[in-house]
């Protein structure tokens, strides 16, 4: 990248707004960003976050001469509210203000700032003054004038235009709760009572889903990853990523969210993150204030109206993202620093067929036995199933967050049912059906298991009936299903949802049937061939959940597969709970409180430095800063200095605050590795 051919001397004449709103000793940095972003100066000195976008439109309006406006003023828009996304992307609205008459509205980015303080653009209105806001500010009021809209759309979008793709049927989960379980009666009063003929006939039945669901994970065993070709993007041509984040109830988890959304390696003026807060939760909204938030960070308070579930707030998300890539991430992630990257420059490489790309979740080591199997299952659903599913061009069930998706491939496919309380595992086999494939990706995210035994129930037995919803929504037309799934995607779901669903009840159920059989009849006669299907599942299983573990670097919990038939009855009961909430309560979110696990260097993993850190972090800023101004050192050189700082630091086990900090600067000037000039090393 050739050297910004600028003098640190503000130009003859009327100067730019980023010369007036930037110290001189930033120059040099913010014209350098801006060339390596692509993106306009005072666009990347807001993503530095060396100057607010409040600030630069207080200079603009100074300067143009118009007035500004808050997001909390009272004004009537002159519009109809059901183009308020279009009004959004376009910038700017006529409104009626109170006191001052009609006026034209404008929210202008950076470019579009400069363009207007130079008066190079006209906006339309005729002679109507113009008022300014922040583009945060500008989204915030028309979401509240539009508000019914928004809403509507969010949460009965899909079921409106594609209602047998939605589980808003209430009276199809009941019939489903229903159905099933009568389905589980009668196989453990055939298991139990039936005559040999019977009992055998319900046993094979069984006995072949079991045995096939074992069949699919074996084979994924022995089917070694191959990672997606990747076409390496400078950041340049980056595209825009919008991050989701719905909260609720999440004001412990906050500051660490917020620090590992602020570690990813990604242009800060090419991001969105979108933090989407109940009404109800004041103590979340206080956190994320507290935490004073880079200005790409925007607080979203949804409105209460619809189901209180994770796909109503994402749905409400979606129609504000502006990215052409969008992600999830749920509060307690945090997700690997070049995460993103490898997303964006897989998608580049692909066709538009490729519409979703999942990484692997993984789980931070913590006490109990049902923590350390949800371990095991990550590792293995994430690093076997979901890889050797996406090599072999199968759907694959998402996995709740880390999903990257292309946004035109997500609405295409109707978004996130807000009714399925699985939206995950839904949408997954929704984006299959439309012709969307699913790949996967490599650079993990990192969570915490539930934090209490409850917490473990409750949440098995959301995912539990989640599943049931989507397989009752795809059970609507089986021939169509398999029309647009094919064999393969219709054996990935037996071997995914509906193979885990069974599993978790059928295990239980055959456990009280060869139980009261026994007390009833003696040893059953079918007791050698139920041995053998429960020998199949608990080796199939066994087997996966090793690969998993191996593949993932966590040996250390395989002494605590043997447990697994433990694990499996805690599961059966937590199915049992959804069936009966799926009769009574389909479509209510069961929280899964977090917080209450101990990370590992906790203090570090967040990304938090201390007071004396923070402090010589600043002055290194600062010298880098004077290196740049001089004009004598290359802004690669400069990072290939702070990078070879940090690595000495690293050897000499040092805080993983500073290396991280220094690391984060050497991101920021970017460009190849070069050898620094011994004055920049001495610095």
């Amino acid at each position: 990248m050739p050297r910004p051919d600028r003098s640190l001397v503000p130009p003859p004449g009327q100067p730019r707004l980023v010369d007036e709103l930037v110290e001189p000793l930033h120059w040099e940095r913010v014209e350098w960003m801006a060339r390596r972003w692509g993106v306009d100066p005072l666009d990347a000195a807001i993503g530095l976050g060396l100057i607010t976008p409040e600030a630069m439109i207080d200079r603009l309006a100074r300067r143009i001469g118009a007035g500004v406006i808050r997001p909390e003023a009272a004004l009537r828009i002159a519009a109809d509210p059901s183009d308020w996304r279009a009004l959004r992307e376009r910038g700017w609205v006529a409104i009626d203000r109170p006191v001052g008459g009609m006026a034209v509205l404008v929210a202008p980015d950076g470019a579009t700032a400069e363009r207007l303080a130079a008066g190079r653009v006209a906006i339309a209105g005729g002679a109507l003054p113009l008022v300014l806001a922040t583009p945060a500010a500008f989204s915030a009021m028309l979401r509240r004038w539009a508000e019914p809209v928004w809403v509507e759309e969010a949460v009965t979008g899909l079921a409106r235009r594609d209602p047998e793709a939605s589980a808003a049927d209430r009276g199809l989960m009941r019939r489903t709760a229903a159905g099933l379980g009568l389905c589980l009666a009668g196989l453990c009063a055939a298991l139990a009572l039936a005559p040999p003929p019977f009992a055998l006939a319900a046993g094979a039945a069984v006995g072949v889903l079991v045995v096939l669901r074992s069949v699919i994970r074996l084979l994924a065993s022995a089917i070694h990853p191959r990672p997606l070709p990747r076409l390496a993007l400078s950041d340049a041509d980056l595209p825009r990523y919008t991050i989701l984040s719905p909260l609720h109830r999440e004001a412990a988890v906050v500051p660490a969210l917020l620090a590992a959304l602020a570690a990813l390696d990604y242009p800060k003026a090419k991001l969105s993150i979108l933090l989407l807060v109940e009404a109800d939760d004041p103590e979340t909204r206080a956190a994320i204030a507290a935490c004073a938030p880079h200005p790409a960070v925007q607080l979203v308070v949804l409105p209460p109206e619809g189901p209180r579930t994770k796909p109503k707030a994402l749905m409400l998300g979606l129609a504000l993202a502006d990215g052409d890539h969008v992600v999830v991430y749920d509060a307690e992630d945090r997700p690997g620093p070049g995460q993103l990257r490898e997303a964006a420059e897989t998608f580049a490489a692909a066709d538009e067929r490729l519409g979703c790309l999942q990484a692997p979740l993984t789980i931070v080591d913590a006490p109990g036995l049902l923590s350390r199997f949800f371990a095991a299952e990550y590792e293995a659903l994430f690093r076997v199933l979901l890889p050797a599913l996406a090599r072999w061009n199968w759907p694959l069930p998402l996995g709740g967050t880390s999903n990257h998706f292309r946004r035109s491939a997500l609405v295409a496919a109707g978004g996130w049912d807000p009714y399925n309380v699985t939206e995950d595992a839904d949408l997954g086999f929704r984006l299959a059906r439309h012709g969307f494939a699913t790949g996967t990706i490599t650079t993990p995210t990192r969570e915490e298991p539930p934090a209490t035994l409850a917490g473990w129930f409750g949440q098995r037995a959301r995912w539990f009936k989640g599943w049931m919803q989507t397989l009752a929504v795809l059970a609507r037309r089986p021939l169509r299903l398999r029309r647009e799934l094919g064999v393969g995607g219709c054996l990935a779901l037996g071997a995914t949802l509906a193979g885990s669903l069974l599993a978790a009840l059928v295990h239980l159920v055959a456990l009280v049937a060869l139980a009261a059989g026994w007390a009833v009849q003696g040893p059953p006669p079918w007791l050698g061939a139920a041995a053998l299907v429960f020998a199949a599942g608990y080796g199939g299983s066994l087997v996966f959940l090793a690969a998993g573990l191996v593949r993932g670097g966590r040996t250390g919990l395989l002494p605590w597969l043997p447990l697994l038939p433990v694990v499996w009855l805690a599961m059966g009961l937590a199915a049992l709970m959804a069936l009966r909430q799926l009769w009574s309560r389909p479509f209510h979110w069961e929280k899964t409180a977090h917080g209450g696990v101990a990370w590992p260097e906790d203090r570090d993993a967040a990304g938090l430095a201390t007071p004396g850190e923070q402090e010589v972090l600043e002055r290194v800023r600062v010298l880098t800063e004077v290196a740049l101004a001089s004009r004598r050192h290359q802004p690669q050189d400069v990072a290939a200095a702070l990078r070879r700082h940090a690595a000495r630091l690293k050897q000499s086990e040092a805080s993983p605050s500073m290396v991280a900090g220094l690391e984060a600067m050497a991101r920021d000037l970017g460009g190849p590795a070069s050898r620094a000039s011994p004055s920049i090393e001495r610095g």
